[in-house]
């Protein structure tokens, strides 16, 4: 009887160790937006840049691999909706994009409006900047990410928008004058105002009642129920934990970071 015993415990040890190495052997293919701040080529890392950063996070909790595809974001809206990628990281919840993903926020932060100094007021709201018809906004190419709707159709109505699927040359339209504002993310922000040295060019409007749901679309075709419940879970772990918090403050100014949140 102790033998029976014996052997039951052991078989029970056996399979604990075995289910907490199991490997899994699903590889996600993940498309990142590749320009920086979300992704950086590194040799040594294969990679770094807030997408790298979230993605690699959820890879090491998940257990499964994910391999990144950096390309631009028209690519990414077509790898999607040809189900030639699993998962897109990351963006804003979009009509378009739904038809093809399901959307899985990860955090919420407010909006800024980036306003040249030469037309700054403090005064104006965002509303105020958006009526003038003297101004000419920027925007990026490939979806309406941090312009509400009616903004983005009034502001096309009126021919008072210029566009561009590369983020850099939305700041670059500011510093020379071909735009006047632009709505960004608050990571987009910093990366580029830093290294485009425009910390005296632009000033900075807040928006904490239009807040950015940020977060990564997962395949309709290509990923089953299961697997998009169990990467649901994970996230949602990883919020209450704040681990996402953790990785997003490297990326912003502290005064965005009053605006974060888990969701």
């Amino acid at each position: 009887m102790k033998h029976l015993i014996l052997i039951a415990f052991c078989v029970t040890l056996c399979q604990l160790a075995q289910a907490e190495t199991k490997i899994c052997e699903r590889r996600f293919k993940v498309t990142v937006n590749y320009q920086a701040p979300n992704f950086v080529p590194d040799v040594q890392k294969g990679g770094k840049g807030l997408s790298f950063d979230l993605i690699k996070a959820i890879e090491n909790r998940m257990g499964c691999t994910m391999t990144l595809n950096p390309v631009e974001l028209p690519r990414a809206f077509e790898d999607l909706k040809s189900a030639r990628t699993d998962i897109f990281a990351f963006g804003t919840s979009d009509e378009q994009w739904s038809k093809s993903g399901r959307f899985i926020p990860l955090y919420k932060a407010a909006r800024l409006l980036v306003v040249s100094n030469s037309i700054y007021d403090p005064k104006k709201s965002i509303q105020d900047y958006l009526k003038d018809p003297r101004i000419k906004f920027a925007d990026q190419t490939g979806g309406r990410f941090f312009y509400l709707p009616s903004e983005s159709e009034n502001l096309e109505k009126q021919r008072r928008v210029i566009r561009s699927p590369r983020p850099e040359h939305l700041y670059d339209f500011l510093k020379d004058g071909r735009a006047q504002a632009m709505f960004s993310s608050a990571v987009f922000n910093k990366y580029f105002v830093d290294i485009k040295d425009m910390h005296n060019k632009v000033s900075f409007v807040r928006d904490p009642k239009n807040k950015i749901e940020i977060g990564i679309y997962v395949s309709k075709r290509r990923v089953t129920p299961t697997e998009f419940q169990e990467i649901r879970k994970i996230i949602k772990d990883m919020q209450i934990e704040g681990a996402f918090r953790g990785i997003v403050a490297r990326y912003v100014y502290p005064e965005d970071l009053t605006y974060y949140e888990d969701l």
